[in-house]
């Protein structure tokens, strides 16, 4: 085996955190209450904020309804200890602050001892400021709770590659909905051999945590075209569920001792993890004591393989998510009189070079609404969460056949409204077998489309693709936009003769949508689409190979139910109504209670072949709609309403223990809400401009307003 070479080390020439601990330096020291509207991200000084690494977080950021701002690590040092008085929440990312300079670690580390949050993402000061690995481990350990970046031991096993799990009530916290992830079934062999299974990611000194390596099969991944032998990964053997469950505290009450992985063997080097379980988890213990672990998972994959730096050490604190390989994936621990969440996996380079945006979206939001506390902007108009339910009308028996027969004998086309995407040409498959809706010709296949169109609801009617539904899916790439394209504008022309107006929105078929064909959307005014990356998350502008997308087109991303994604392929897979069925309610729960959104789509035979999954959805949205708890969306209606959320300037300044929030816009600020944790604050009260205070939710004071262009509202802080 050849081992990539170490890294020239250099000795640490400034105080350590642990040292200045040591001497008394970082007692904890009362300090006034800090403004909490805002999390300060660290970069170096020589960052270039609209590249990729930091431009993905602060994107990200403004989709959650997080004010966010960068900060370089001049202006930290210079913060001195005032930093964690100054700072509501630090997060050091991954991909854009690898080398940190020893001062920076121990300035980070006594803002979090002195009371400071703390994101400790992934590679975050990996390497010293002269990029080699600090000697023996990361300088960040202590911060972590664990011991990692162990070139000195692990050499090129430094890096794991595989599945991470939790249970389903974390994974609901981290605001992964139902069916973004599978029960974790163990491997049925333990031996270890040199044939098992255990994946680790080759680093380097160009590349000393493996991404670069990697990028190409995650992009591939991302676009659903993969190559096996594209992966620079290396077989080991795999440890047990049995493990992972005690590294989860799913077992029994927390106890003193520790408990430890089962050894991996990694040809002649044995390697040990050792993890704790904790009393603040001891409330969940008994009733996930039999719950299944589940892994996070995708559309068409199952278990997705992420990296994680292989841990060591004993980890008291509370676990989030876990490697069934490579030991703690992601925790928080008290450090001092402040708190560490440790992610370890590089969050934003799944988002902008993976297309997988939930991971990053959901320990953002874990970050900035419980761990910090801080108000934040709902992504939903009032604050009422919702679901997108996207039809797609492949070809004329779909138009002609089911959905006449479901105009015609049910009520579901009756409520929404819902986004539905016709493919509009007179051929399906193949060039003349006559089997699409021919929409410019057909009367039958017009009239379907005008009783859709007249429904009092208000669907939003627009294109599935390029006139022959499997031709293009299949086959429009990145480099045959001149064949293609003509497709696209046919079936836009044909579906917009019928419809009366532009359309807005869009769905690809079998989920291909080449660079080109999403330029020309935005450029021809669609605002939003279906879209099979960024699988589990909420509206986002998608990234992809490193570049956003679009300027302002959002993406509705799928929600699958594990592998799969809508009626036909349950079908396939022996999943029953009842089980479908459950899962579009738990989907709808979710959404209820995050105030968040999710996509999920089926095809006209599915919906009427599956009217028992269907129903109990249906009926449930019509009693919580009437509460005002939930409402259907379209992409239309919640993409328009992010573009002007982002539009809005809010801020929060704290004066002798009174927070004052300034809003305005330059339009209108109808329906726009703000979310204020109520272990942080009383309830508010609006001073100027006009708008309501919903105070019977659990968790938060809601504060929307009703018109005008500014607000203002005052909260007392706790």
């Amino acid at each position: 085996m050849n081992t990539p070479p170490q890294p020239k080390r250099r000795t640490l020439t400034t105080l350590t955190a642990s040292l200045l601990l040591g001497l008394g330096l970082l007692a904890p020291v009362a300090h006034a209450a800090v403004v909490r509207d805002t999390l300060v991200m660290l970069v170096p000084d020589t960052a270039n904020l609209a590249d990729w690494p930091v431009k993905v977080w602060t994107d990200t950021a403004a989709e959650e309804g997080i004010r966010l701002k960068t900060m370089t690590d001049t202006q930290f040092l210079a913060l001195g200890t005032g930093a964690a008085t100054q700072i509501a929440g630090l997060i050091l990312p991954d991909s854009a602050h690898q080398q940190a300079s020893d001062a920076v670690v121990a300035a980070v580390t006594q803002y979090a001892n002195l009371g400071g949050k703390l994101m400790l993402v992934y590679d975050a000061g990996a390497l010293t400021a002269s990029g080699v690995y600090a000697a023996g481990k990361s300088r960040f350990s202590a911060l972590a709770g664990v011991d990692y970046t162990l070139y000195d031991t692990l050499l090129d096993r430094m890096v794991g590659f595989g599945p991470v799990v939790s249970d389903a009530t974390t994974l609901d916290t981290l605001r992964l909905p139902p069916g973004k992830s599978m029960t974790w079934t163990a491997p049925t062999t333990l031996a270890r051999t040199a044939s098992a299974s255990t994946q680790f990611v080759q680093t380097s000194t160009v590349d000393p945590v493996g991404t670069k390596g990697m990028r190409a099969f995650i992009e591939a991944r991302a676009l659903k075209r993969i190559d096996e032998s594209s992966r620079n990964v290396r077989n080991v053997q795999t440890t047990s569920t049995q493990a992972l469950r005690d590294l989860l505290g799913l077992n029994s009450l927390p106890s003193t001792s520790s408990v430890k992985l089962a050894p991996k063997v990694t040809n002649t080097t044995t390697v040990s993890t050792t993890t704790s379980t904790t009393a603040a988890r001891t409330t969940a213990v008994t009733a996930l004591a039999t719950a299944p672990l589940k892994a996070i998972s995708g559309y068409g994959y199952g278990y997705l393989d992420y990296f994680s730096f292989v841990t060591q050490g004993t980890y008291a604190g509370t676990p989030y998510l876990t490697s069934p390989d490579h030991g703690l994936v992601a925790g928080s621990r008290p450090v001092g009189s402040g708190n560490v969440l440790f992610v370890n996996l590089p969050l934003g380079y799944f988002k902008a070079i993976g297309t997988d945006s939930a991971p990053l979206h959901g320990f953002l939001g874990l970050f900035a609404r419980q761990h910090v506390q801080m108000p934040t902007m709902s992504v939903q108009p009032k604050g009422v969460g919702g679901l997108v339910y996207n039809w797609h009308v492949d070809d004329g028996d779909d138009l002609t056949t089911d959905m006449k027969a479901l105009l015609d004998t049910t009520t579901v086309l009756r409520r929404g409204p819902f986004s539905i995407h016709f493919t509009a040409g007179p051929d399906t498959v193949t060039l003349g077998d006559g089997q699409g809706m021919h929409l410019d010709s057909q009367a039958t296949s017009q009239t379907q489309f005008k009783r859709i169109k007249s429904l009092a609801v208000g669907h939003e009617l627009a294109s599935h693709g390029g006139w022959n539904h499997d031709l293009y899916g299949l086959g429009a790439t990145e480099t045959n936009q001149a064949i293609y394209q003509p497709w696209l504008e046919l079936n836009f022309a044909a579906v917009e003769r019928q419809y009366g107006k532009k359309t807005t929105e869009y769905s690809a078929p079998q989920g291909n949508n080449p660079t080109w064909a999403v330029n020309w959307l935005e450029n021809r005014g669609v605002n939003s689409m279906y879209f099979v990356g960024d699988t589990g998350a909420g509206a986002v502008r998608s990234w992809r190979a490193g570049n956003r997308l679009t300027k302002s087109l959002w993406s509705f991303p799928l929600t699958p139910f594990e592998k799969y994604g809508t009626f036909e392929e349950f079908e396939d897979f022996g999943v029953p109504d009842t089980t479908s069925g459950q899962w579009l309610l738990d989907l709808q729960t979710f959404v209820v209670n995050k105030r968040t959104n999710r996509m999920f789509y089926n095809h006209p035979p599915g919906a009427r072949g599956h009217l028992p999954a269907i129903t109990p959805l249906l009926t449930k949205a019509d009693t919580l709609q009437a509460a005002g708890k939930f409402r259907w969306y379209t992409m239309t209606q919640l993409a328009q309403f992010s573009e002007r959320r982002l539009a809005t300037t809010w801020s929060a300044a704290s004066n002798l223990g009174i927070a004052t929030f300034t809003v305005t816009h330059p339009s209108s600020l109808t329906d726009m809400t703000w979310l204020l944790p109520k272990t942080r604050y009383a309830a508010p009260r609006i001073t100027a401009g006009t708008g309501t205070v919903t105070t019977t939710d659990a968790t938060d004071w809601i504060v929307t307003a009703t018109r005008g262009t500014s607000l203002k509202f005052t909260a007392a802080e706790r």
